[in-house]
């Protein structure tokens, strides 16, 4: 999951569609039980025709989602994203062989599959970079460079801007170019998250004259270090990292005492092949489209079992299970390159439809965590949304209470892949585990059990959903499977339901 806070606009290169020599390189594939219908008019005579495929029922595909499964599914995954290197991210052999994997699945359970491939830009960490600070030296346990940033050696002053190692959340300043006041020369900033992208607190330091920026989350758990996106390099100028909390504590202190840091990063950007992945179920009737998605990449510094391999998972699990059926509206799935650079498959796919492609979509319904260790069940509630979001939410809360669990409503402010298909018009949905941000006595109390693994525990209000969210311990091990299953249930549900009966979220 990419984590863009609430409020913020869309930046502007995210809404424009891309140029006509960058548009999809197409191949479709299909294959199984839809195969086998499509090619009626070729039986010899005296050879049966293949069975019409049935109307798939909500309640019997929903109870084919098991734990069993998402956890075969997470293994097959795992298996395929490897450990050299160990994550998905756009450019990686993981991906490649991730994305493979989908295909094959999908084509099996008889799915008509569309590649969306293009040149995507890839951000290289060669692992090198480091921080001197306070008589100490720190590297890859310590430090990582933001991804697009570029690289740099900086020596110079530390200057913390409205430090507060007490912050549980993205209140800080940085986010105008006023919050830095008068810097010294070669100033290395110290920034807390904001309500605004860190890429425009990167901007704002470099036209205040910061040197270098340091990205700093006070409420991440002890080593973690959240790498984020700055979604693009151009009008980037300066080296930006993001560091653990013991690092942003001996940078302070450095600060206080008028010691000087130098910080140093070994990176670069270059462009790289990829895919989305597009799979359809079609309907009875024209015209009415129920979409699923869920990326596929995984950040740079994991291997994105939780985030996102289990909505990869989620998805799977329901193309298998509504395979050999035709529901009235189109069921359509998408599996996401991009989401962790700054949600570029999805924004492409969504900013190129046409408005009556847009309009033919009834609902887009995101799938991004749902197996957090620490978790709850989340649905979707963002103000402003589309219209027919709100009757979408309401829905899939239903289906959440009938697969065993009480919907918390959360407002991730457009943070994953629905927010393109918000900026288009098309109605959003989601459901959420929660990522690395504490869990509330209120989620905690509402939580279905399983978490941290152990069978009828509840969530613990205080700690992350998520400890290892874009970490190296996104594991197998990193997974709540009864939770997962929870979710992944009530989203085949409602998919159910609505592809059925489009008419309850016509609009």
């Amino acid at each position: 999951m990419e984590q863009i806070p609430a409020s913020v606009a869309a930046p502007p290169w995210l809404s424009r569609p891309s140029p006509p020599s960058r548009r999809p390189r197409v191949r479709t594939v299909v294959a199984g039980t839809l195969a086998a219908a499509l090619a009626v008019g070729s039986l010899g005579c005296g050879q049966p025709a293949p069975p019409t495929p049935r109307q798939p029922d909500s309640a019997t595909v929903a109870a084919a989602v098991t734990e069993a499964g998402l956890r075969e599914r997470l293994e097959a995954l795992a298996a395929a994203t490897g450990d050299k290197p160990p994550y998905r991210a756009v450019g990686s052999a993981g991906y490649d062989r991730a994305a493979d994997l989908v295909e094959q699945a999908l084509r099996v359970a008889g799915w008509a599959v569309t590649l969306d491939a293009w040149d995507d830009a890839s951000f290289v960490d060669e692992g090198s970079s480091s921080l001197e600070v306070g008589g100490r030296s720190f590297g890859v346990d310590g430090l990582r460079p933001l991804v697009f940033a570029p690289g740099g050696d900086v020596a110079g002053p530390v200057v913390p801007i409205d430090w507060n190692p007490a912050a549980t959340g993205p209140d800080g300043k940085g986010c105008t170019v006023t919050d830095y006041g008068t810097l010294p020369a070669h100033a290395i900033v110290v920034v807390r998250s904001g309500n605004c992208l860190r890429r425009d607190q990167v901007i704002a330091a470099q036209h205040a004259g910061a040197a270098a920026f340091v990205a700093v989350y006070p409420w991440a758990p002890p080593g973690a270090i959240y790498r984020a996106t700055l979604l693009e390099p151009r009008f980037l100028e300066i080296p930006a990292a993001a560091v653990s909390g013991e690092v942003a504590e001996t940078l302070v202190a450095a600060a206080e005492s008028g010691e000087m840091a130098r910080l140093v990063t070994r990176v670069s950007t270059v462009a790289a092949p990829t895919r989305s992945i597009i799979a359809e179920l079609p309907g009875t009737e024209p015209g009415a489209v129920i979409m699923l998605g869920a990326h596929l990449d995984s950040a740079l510094d994991g291997p994105g079992i939780n985030d996102d391999g289990s909505g990869v998972a989620a998805l799977l699990e329901i193309a298998a299970a509504l395979a050999g059926t035709r529901p009235r509206a189109t069921i359509r799935l998408a599996f996401w390159s991009g989401e962790e650079l700054g949600l570029h498959g999805s924004y492409r796919y969504a900013t190129a439809l046409s408005s009556e492609a847009a309009r033919a979509i009834l609902v887009y319904a995101n799938v991004d965590m749902i197996a957090s260790p620490n978790g709850f069940a989340g649905v979707y509630d963002e103000p402003g949304a589309p219209v027919g979001s709100a009757a979408a939410r309401e829905l899939l809360a239903s289906a959440v209470e009938r697969a065993g669990a009480t919907p918390m409503r959360v407002d991730l402010g457009g943070a994953s892949d629905h927010r393109g298909f918000a900026a288009s018009g098309v109605a959003t949905a989601g459901v959420f585990s929660g990522a690395g941000e504490p869990v509330s006595a209120e989620q905690a109390a509402a939580s279905p059990g399983g978490a941290t693994g152990a069978t009828g525990d509840r969530a613990i209000a205080g700690r992350p959903a998520d400890a290892c969210y874009h970490q190296a311990c996104d594991d197998l091990g990193n997974t709540n499977l009864r939770l997962a299953r929870v979710l992944a249930a009530a989203l085949a549900d409602f998919t159910v339901r609505v592809a059925n009966n489009p008419e309850l979220l016509a609009h």
